[in-house]
């Protein structure tokens, strides 16, 4: 598992340098959102950024329904009794991971946060800016790949090990939780401006 996810960051990390390809990229993406009617993410991160409350909330869902919830979530069905509901979610999160890999490379996308000023949009970093979240904290540095927006798995792995988890257990607080982990993560990914609702739809 290790392994797998070394090999994930580094394949992922392998595009850092092609910034104009990843421009035109979230461009097109913007377009095709506009031509269909739901391209919301301007006015979804303009709600917030008044409020430095809602900022901080959407900046910490963000970063702690990431990998901590994850691997909290793995190590809890691991030990407690449900080996299987891991092995299955294990190896989904492992094969959809692979396929994300071939999309980052073949398809690199500037999140809104990065678009600079000239594209007309201004969109801000707000974990960067409003937060002590580090996006190295989830990814050592050489492997971080700030194009990685195409698909989601910060959605897509939630809305799995959420599904997982609700088929997994019976206490009701629980399965409040494997739903409120995709609910929340998509809010999150569009309010801090991290993704495009493109990037959601293909995380799933």
């Amino acid at each position: 598992m290790a392994v797998a996810f070394l090999l994930y960051f580094l394949v992922r990390g392998s595009v850092v340098l092609r910034e104009e390809e990843a421009l035109r990229n979230a461009l097109d993406i913007i377009d095709i959102e506009r031509s269909l009617g739901f391209f919301w993410e301007p006015k979804l991160h303009e709600a917030i950024l008044d409020y430095q409350a809602l900022i901080q909330l959407f900046n910490g869902i963000y970063f702690w329904l990431d990998f901590p919830l994850i691997v909290s979530v793995g190590l809890w069905m691991y030990f407690f009794g449900h080996r299987h509901q891991y092995t299955v979610a294990r190896d989904a999160v492992l094969a959809s991971g692979a396929i994300a890999l071939i999309v980052y490379h073949l398809f690199p996308v500037m999140p809104p946060r990065l678009l600079p000023p000239e594209s007309g949009f201004a969109f801000v970093d707000t974990v960067s800016e409003y937060s002590n979240f580090s996006y190295q904290a989830q990814s050592a540095q050489p492997f971080v790949n700030p194009y990685a927006a195409v698909p989601s798995l910060h959605y897509g792995w939630q809305l799995l090990v959420g599904g997982v988890l609700i088929w997994t257990t019976r206490n009701l607080w629980l399965r409040a939780l494997g739903v409120f982990m995709p609910v929340g993560q998509l809010t999150a990914i569009l309010f801090t401006a991290n993704h495009y609702i493109l990037d959601a739809m293909a995380g799933l």
